[in-house]
């Protein structure tokens, strides 16, 4: 590593993937504010995958539940499948047969909404330490009450 290098060089990047405009913008927001890059917000599955091919997100925010014809998890299983990016889910409905469906993304993991913008940043700093590349600095954690990491 030359002097000029850090041990992170770039932001990690992340495209959000939520159909309420006002949800995703207040996580945009939240996520910049502690030095993650936002590459987009898409509110469709199609407009997620396009912005992915694009923009090559390290990873990003998935909500499940999408207003268009395909849903999150089938938009997460692509963008894995194709792209290898891996996703955080954030939803309300993550019952059990939505959760053993998701898996065949990849998830980093699980935000349950409704959720704080301290919530989402811990969940997000917790997932992205399985990452060490991308892990963002830690001199600020949380524990969150709403969330699992895998």
């Amino acid at each position: 590593m030359t002097k000029d290098e850090s041990p992170m060089s770039e932001a990690p990047r992340v495209l959000i993937v939520e159909d309420q405009y006002f949800v995703a913008v207040d996580c945009e927001l939240q996520l910049r504010s502690v030095g993650i890059d936002c590459v987009g917000l898409a509110t469709t599955a199609a407009e997620a995958l396009d912005i992915a091919e694009r923009e090559h997100p390290d990873f990003a925010l998935m909500d499940i539940r999408l207003a268009s014809v395909a849903d999150g998890v089938e938009a997460a299983i692509v963008l894995y499948e194709r792209f290898g990016i891996r996703c955080i889910f954030a939803s309300a409905h993550a019952d059990a047969a939505t959760r053993s469906l998701a898996e065949r993304a990849h998830p980093l993991g699980w935000l349950d909404k409704p959720y704080t913008g301290g919530q989402l940043v811990a969940t997000v700093r917790e997932c992205l330490s399985a990452l060490p590349a991308l892990a963002p600095d830690a001199s600020s954690s949380h524990t969150p009450s709403s969330s699992s990491v895998h």
